[in-house]
């Protein structure tokens, strides 16, 4: 394997077929660079006595928090995700594909990646564990896992195609608004009944199904269907809803989530996010023309094409780059002027530190570039055992059953870990949403959860 091996986009760009859903692709790889950019915006660290203390940008100055519901577009990635999830599916089923073989298929790429990233990761939280403190490594590891919460859900939703697809496409604003009410009783179950705060997990689900379904339809040319008229009530009428719901209710105006929120919309998503998911898919399904003409442009098209090439790796990588960066800087003397807030958490210091963040920002960009180049070839260079196929037939009858129970165990792991971090690894317990969590069990579950799934569905052949 090549040392900083260049990203072949110009050559895939070259390649896309005719009908290619360019829109869709600018989607994904848009939402996901505007992720990062965001993370590498928000982060406020301040060292107090050697220990590290995180904050957001967004914390300190209130009003941005409106800003969020231009900027929070992750929605779109699992809209994309839903119809590249949906074509790949016909496929499957027109070559007489089974689920189980279809959902290994799916989960090995998203997984082999992360198997390579958490065998970095954990080694080094080991080694941190050993050599620092707890308060100190502690903050700093749980950025490590903190993001896995979306490939858990992104996987427990890629599961749910089938019934995306079985949905009757002439009804998919009638499946919208009740997967919308499904979200909306999970809401007030834990905000308003006195269920446990553990309840609110089920919107990872419920939530993230919304755009992925919506995917779906766009697969199937169902979205196109809609007149402007109609897509521009629903912008509005999602508009006013949020802003009744925010202004009346316990929903706070950002989504995305704030240090010390007591109530937030990201984790877990809530009502407000599962509405603004809604409205970003209709702005995009009304603005499909002129997109259209502008992805078709080479110079636009090129390095839309390279951000998909690399997706995993840019959302594994960059908050460990950001966080290394953190590190050193600190280790040279050179941290962004902060100071700490009334609340705790840091606040930036003056026009200093506005001016320390530009040469900030350029030094991560040129870190995840590099990173990017020297990691993206695990995104498609066969593992051991994980990418071969088992010697011995795996279960016919209950295949899909077990592939199920895998899947699930997959998606739980990995929304353990976001919630637990690397930090005193691997004994720490993590105490979240009423539950007692540790990163070690995790990954275990994680293992056998991918163990499982590669039994029952690689080794049925198509």
């Amino acid at each position: 394997m090549r040392l900083f091996a260049p990203v072949p986009s110009a050559r895939a760009a070259e390649e896309t077929p005719a009908d290619r859903d360019r829109v869709v692709d600018a989607a994904r790889a848009f939402s996901l660079v505007i992720v990062v950019a965001g993370h590498a915006f928000m982060a406020v660290v301040a060292w107090k006595n050697g220990v590290p203390k995180i904050g957001n940008l967004l914390a300190a100055f209130p009003w941005t928090q409106a800003l969020t519901w231009v900027f929070q577009i992750m929605p779109l990635f699992y809209f994309a995700g839903g119809a590249a999830n949906t074509i790949s599916w016909d496929k499957h089923v027109v070559r007489g594909g089974t689920y189980p073989n279809w959902i290994w298929n799916r989960t090995q790429r998203l997984l082999r990646p992360l198997w390579v990233y958490l065998i970095i990761a954990g080694c080094i939280a080991a080694l941190v564990t050993a050599l620092a403190p707890t308060r100190i490594a502690a903050p700093l590891m749980f950025l490590t896992t903190q993001l896995l919460w979306f490939l858990g859900s992104y996987i427990l939703v890629t599961a749910l195609t089938p019934i995306f697809h079985s949905a009757t496409s002439d009804k998919g604003a009638l499946v919208t608004f009740a997967l919308l009410l499904g979200c909306g009783l999970v809401d007030a179950l834990r905000l308003f009944a006195g269920w446990p705060a553990a309840i609110g997990l089920v919107n990872f689900i419920l939530v993230w199904s919304i755009p992925a379904y919506l995917g779906s339809l766009r697969a199937r040319g169902t979205l196109a269907q809609y007149s402007r008229t109609f897509l521009i009530a629903v912008v509005s009428m999602d508009l006013i809803v949020n802003a009744l719901l925010i202004r009346f209710g316990p929903w706070p105006i950002s989504l995305v989530g704030m240090p010390g929120e007591p109530i937030t919309n990201m984790a877990p998503p809530s009502i407000v996010l599962a509405i603004h998911s809604v409205s970003l898919v209709a702005i995009l399904t009304l603005l499909n023309g002129p997109l259209t003409r502008v992805l078709s442009r080479p110079r636009v098209w090129k390095p839309i094409t390279g951000v998909n090439m690399v997706t995993m790796t840019l959302y594994l990588w960059h908050l460990p780059a950001l966080t290394v960066l953190v590190v050193v800087s600190h280790l040279f003397g050179l941290d962004r002027p902060t100071q700490l807030g009334a609340d705790g958490y840091p606040i930036p210091d003056g026009w200093g530190y506005a001016l320390w963040s530009i040469g900030f920002w350029v030094v991560f960009g040129v870190g995840v570039w590099a990173v990017i180049r020297l990691m993206w070839p695990f995104e498609h260079a066969p593992l051991p055992w994980w990418d071969s196929v088992p010697r011995a037939k795996g279960p016919s009858r209950f295949s899909s059953i077990y592939v199920g129970a895998g899947v699930i165990g997959i998606g739980v792991a990995l929304l353990m870990l976001s919630g637990t971090g690397l930090g005193g690894f691997p004994m720490r317990v993590v105490h979240r949403l009423g539950l007692s969590l540790n990163a070690a069990v995790a990954m275990g579950l994680l293992v056998a959860s991918g163990a499982l799934v590669r039994w029952a569905g690689a080794s049925r052949s198509n």
